[in-house]
């Protein structure tokens, strides 16, 4: 009874710290949209505030030992019911976040941190409690954090298909506040059993025994604990950041690398261990191999068969490094301050990426980065096993011929690069030497030197590449053609402008935007109008539109990332902004809540046409956003979403929405039918137009290349409570055997990757 009682209370406190995260993250989109960078920042906080919880489990119990502690720890409690139900309000003022990070972690701490705060102590807590029961498990405690995990997983997963889909934000608030107070009575009641107990805070006899031959803890295995608990934390931010910027920015996936790294803790820490950490590190070696292969070669397709492969990379490390930890768990003496260590090599790798990575790199090398880490932080003593030497000598093979393709591939490199070069070519042979003669010390320069190529193939600047930058945001690069003849932005892996550097062209715009494109299309009919009024665009990019200003006329710009306004003015990348005929002015700041501010009816158009790589930022496209625009809309105004998307299929949310508030709207599939468009750099695009009625549309109204839709009444109404975004995915992460087989039971047809190709400007 006492068992289930804690280990119930552990699930529920577990489900509670994960379903808020995720709630938490998506209240804040309408101020800082989707970046991976917001998700990495709240990580931090979160791991921060964890470090904390564990910090106040430790030295409470150590000073007030457990049943004096469990009174005062059920005041704290009790405590945070007052801040409930959680809110996040936006900025009055939406220029004060020039400091995002900043910002967003002062938010979440008022908001947010006294709660989790309280949450994230009933791991430690709990456990330490329960070693003090008496009960015959109390001497090793530890696998109830696999019964926490179990709660972790399945409320970070069960959060995007079923609380998100059929719960608006309010309720959801309101039934996670029931659900903490749930909590209290259920920590009350093992802080009931706690009191029943006679034992003291040395636990059972056998506990005794342990803490005698273990009096202290040596600081060395301190700083092994946390450099193992750093690993995969840092691990699990970096391939989060990989995925949904440089491969596919969903923020579904988000969740995919948490609950890996969640699930690893439940199967080290399980009573009976389904895979033990020596088959772990035997695998290890070839895990290295192909990651590097994929580094180098830049594979990014097919992307259900490269997610799946990072994913697994990132579930192999942290099962090796969760594995070392749990292997190494002292006596129940140390509980709390073994969980101490463990959140702060935690709190290390989550700041490390989301906060030290960005200013230190101008590309994400941390991801390669850690896993060179890893290889040299592995105990010596795993290197004697057969089976991993037998797997190291795979990968040197697999090595040479690494270094023989960055040799014969690398035209311009610089003094260091040639140096790191002749490393990682030398230190293999030496290693493999090394092997055959059992000099295993040095074997682990031959697993680091597979992790520096890694490194270095992705630290090479393209031989085109003109700029790279980094901002909170995103990496932004500025490339030229072979030829020199076109600048093109790339934000991640995302062509996001193009222009001609041939005088007599550059102010034409290209990819999404050209003239006989959909935004060019709008641009000719607004041109017949007599009387022209300013326009605002969301979302900057190279300032292509700018082009389409006339003498006279205003153009604002509204863009959140002031890396890409740099890069926009810079007359050496870009002059759309300098050589626009009309006036062209940009806010840096949301465009929504920088928009709200604009004065009413001012605009004639209004594009929307912010992305994060090819994620648009959804806050931009619910009810309440589209409010905003129509105040600020003239009388015959349209507003204009630019939709392209490799992932998600916005138009039936934008149609359903624009029939609910009473607008029309039409919709194009621009596709390029004359091929050699191609090499003038005019790319296919999807574009959703409003208005108020008919007459606002003009000749578009009747324009055969602008569809009408009917709105779908099975679509639900986005708002900034309730967005059903798992609605809009197309099927991308999905192979096609298994996509085609779900497709027979669905009741409309899923797209398929043919389609998506045909349909997509960025393929």
């Amino acid at each position: 009874m006492i068992y289930f009682l804690f280990a119930a209370t552990l699930f529920l406190s577990s489900a509670l710290l994960f379903l808020v995260q995720p709630m938490v993250a998506k209240m804040l989109l309408p101020v800082l949209g989707g970046s991976p960078a917001v998700w990495n920042t709240c990580m931090v906080f979160f791991q921060a505030m964890l470090l904390a919880g564990y910090l106040y489990a430790h030295a409470t119990t150590r000073w007030l030992g457990s049943k004096r502690q469990s009174w005062v720890h059920m005041a704290v409690m009790a405590g945070a019911l007052l801040v409930l139900p959680i809110a996040i309000n936006s900025p009055e003022d939406a220029g004060v976040i020039e400091s995002p990070a900043g910002w967003l972690l002062f938010t979440l701490f008022v908001a947010v941190g006294w709660p989790f705060f309280v949450i994230s102590t009933s791991a430690p807590l709990l456990q330490k409690w329960f070693s003090n029961t008496g009960h015959p498990h109390a001497s090793d405690p530890y696998h109830l954090y696999a019964a926490s995990n179990v709660g972790s997983v399945l409320a970070l997963v069960s959060y995007p298909f079923v609380v998100e889909p059929y719960m608006g934000l309010v309720n959801q608030t309101q039934l996670w506040a029931i659900a903490y107070g749930v909590l209290v009575l259920f920590v009350g009641a093992c802080a009931i059993m706690l009191w029943r107990s006679n034992r003291d805070d040395t636990g059972t006899k056998q506990t005794q025994a342990l803490v005698v031959d273990e009096p202290s803890i040596a600081w060395r295995r301190r700083g092994q604990w946390v450099l193992w608990a750093f690993i995969p934390s840092s691990m699990m931010l970096g391939v989060t950041t990989f995925i949904t910027t440089d491969v596919a920015p969903i923020p579904l996936l988000w969740i995919g690398p948490l609950a890996l790294y969640l699930i690893t803790f439940i199967l080290v820490f399980a009573q009976r261990k389904l895979l033990k950490t020596t088959w772990m590190v035997r695998v290890f070696p070839l895990i290295l191999l192909p990651l590097g292969v994929m580094f180098i070669f830049d594979i990014r397709s097919p992307l259900w068969g490269v997610t799946t492969f990072h994913f697994a990379a990132l579930f192999f490390f942290a099962m090796v490094f969760h594995g070392l930890l749990a292997d190494d768990r002292p006596s129940t003496h140390h509980l709390t301050e073994f969980y101490l260590w463990i959140s702060v090599g935690g709190v290390l790798g989550g700041a490390f990426n989301a906060l030290a990575a960005p200013m230190i790199f101008d590309r994400l090398l941390e991801y390669p980065l850690i896993i060179l880490i890893a290889v040299v932080s592995l105990p010596a003593l795993v290197f004697r096993d057969r089976g991993v030497r037998v797997a190291i000598a795979l990968s040197l093979v697999g090595t040479a011929i690494w270094v023989v393709f960055l040799v014969r591939e690398l035209k311009e490199w610089t003094s260091v690069e040639q140096v790191l070069i002749v490393v990682a070519a030398l230190v293999p042979v030496i290693a493999l030497l090394a092997l055959l003669t059992r000099w295993t010390w040095l074997v682990r320069p031959a697993l680091a030197s597979l992790a520096l190529m890694g490194l270095v193939s992705m630290s090479l600047h393209e031989t085109n590449e003109i700029f790279i930058g980094r901002s909170f945001y995103a990496v932004h690069r500025v490339t030229a053609t072979s030829d020199g003849e076109y600048h093109i932005l790339f934000n991640g892996n995302t062509t996001h402008g193009v222009q001609a550097r041939d005088p007599e062209f550059k102010l034409v715009p290209l990819s999404y935007y050209y003239l006989t494109g959909p935004l060019g299309q709008v641009f000719e009919m607004l041109s017949e109008r007599e009387t022209r009024h300013p326009v605002a665009a969301v979302g900057l990019g190279t300032g292509a539109v700018a082009a389409y200003t006339r003498p006279g006329q205003t153009m604002v710009f509204y863009e959140i990332d002031p890396g890409i306004v740099s890069i926009a003015r810079d007359t050496r990348f870009f002059t759309y902004l300098e050589d626009c005929q009309g006036s062209c002015e940009v806010i840096i700041g949301d465009g929504r809540l920088q928009l709200a501010r604009a004065p009413e009816h001012i605009y004639e158009l209004i594009i929307l046409d912010a992305y994060s790589s090819t994620a648009i930022p959804v806050h931009l496209l619910t009810k309440e956003a589209l409010e905003i625009y129509l105040a600020k809309l003239a009388p015959d105004g349209i507003l204009a979403f630019h939709i392209s998307n490799r992932h998600l299929d916005l138009e039936p949310a934008l149609t359903r929405l624009a029939d609910e508030l009473g607008l029309v709207s039409r919709t194009q599939d621009y596709w390029i039918r004359e091929r050699h468009l191609y090499n003038l750099h005019v790319d296919d695009s999807d574009w959703v137009i409003i208005a108020r009625d008919e007459a606002a549309l003009g000749a578009l109204a009747t324009d055969p290349r602008w569809m009408k839709i009917s709105p779908l009444d099975d679509v639900s109404i986005w708002t900034d409570d309730y967005a059903n975004v798992l609605q809009a995915y197309r099927s991308t992460l999905i192979p096609q055997p298994i996509k085609n087989f779900f497709g027979r039971f669905a009741d409309t047809p899923m797209m398929t990757i043919e389609d998506e190709q045909a349909d997509d400007p960025e393929e």
